[in-house]
């Protein structure tokens, strides 16, 4: 009779809970972790560790043990998912995205595709390559940058497919799409500008229908509204905190203010 295992660790609930999972189903199964080995072809200690609760086993690992156990491994991978997520601890400190419609500057996106990726798990770069499609549809130094939020993907089919690669429903993936075209349609002309721009409209005119009807002929419209932010009496709304206004409105409208004494 071998030694009893260790008790799970649980300094990491999520962690602890998929141990448990595992050891249920080695349980259930009736078979010891010399004969997982034989049928997965990984060393007792990998399986052992596995079921501990003190690391985190890769999918793939978790795949094998169950599919040894005779049970469906698709069954625990909301468990693994959430124990991935919280030993990284990096999705707690980002905030969820709005619905894609409410998304108007760079940085809402590059949050938004942050946000994503920490709740799909982090997968390898190589691994969103692949879900994405491929390396024509999602380069590995693209995936990098995006992650880092170094950059924003290159164009409407790249944006798609790192949505999909992160687990997002194509009805989703398509919304983001949508709110990718309209925050990068001009970004060519004035980057800078146009991000600010659209960030303090939409908290000015608080109406994305009417930032969206205003922005289809960008080349003649923002002069107009340029002038109506930067002369209108605008306050601040209840739901907008200070900081953000400080940020967005209030420096914007001077840059307005002094580039059009500029310009005269």
């Amino acid at each position: 009779m071998g030694r009893p295992e260790l008790p799970v660790d649980h300094t990491v609930p999520a962690r602890a809970e998929l141990a448990e999972a595992l050891r249920e189903l080695r349980t259930a199964a009736g078979v010891t972790y010399a004969e997982l080995s034989v049928k997965t072809g990984m060393s007792p200690a990998t399986l052992k560790r596995a079921a501990s609760g003190r690391t985190l086993p890769s999918w793939e690992t978790v795949k094998e043990f169950a599919s040894a156990c005779g049970a469906l491994a698709a069954d625990l991978h909301r468990v693994w998912l959430k124990a991935r997520i919280a030993e990284r601890g990096r999705l707690r400190r980002l905030r969820r995205p709005r619905a894609p419609e409410l998304a108007t500057t760079v940085g809402d996106l590059g949050e938004a595709m942050e946000y994503f990726y920490e709740a799909a798990g982090a997968p390898s770069l190589r691994q969103l390559q692949e879900r994405a499609g491929g390396s024509h549809l999602l380069p590995v130094s693209s995936a990098a940058r995006i992650v880092n939020r170094e950059a924003l993907p290159a164009s409407r089919q790249q944006c798609v497919a790192f949505l999909t690669a992160c687990g997002l429903p194509d009805r989703s993936a398509e919304r983001w799409a949508q709110a990718f075209d309209r925050i990068t349609r001009h970004r060519d002309a004035d980057p800078e500008m146009m991000s600010d721009l659209e960030a303090a409209l939409a908290i000015t005119l608080k109406s994305t229908d009417h930032w969206a009807l205003a922005a289809q002929d960008n080349r003649r419209s923002e002069p107009h509204l340029r002038q109506r932010l930067s002369t209108a009496r605008v306050r601040r709304p209840e739901a907008v905190p200070e900081s953000a206004w400080e940020q967005h409105v209030r420096p914007l409208r001077q840059r307005i203010a002094l580039r059009s004494s500029r310009a005269a």
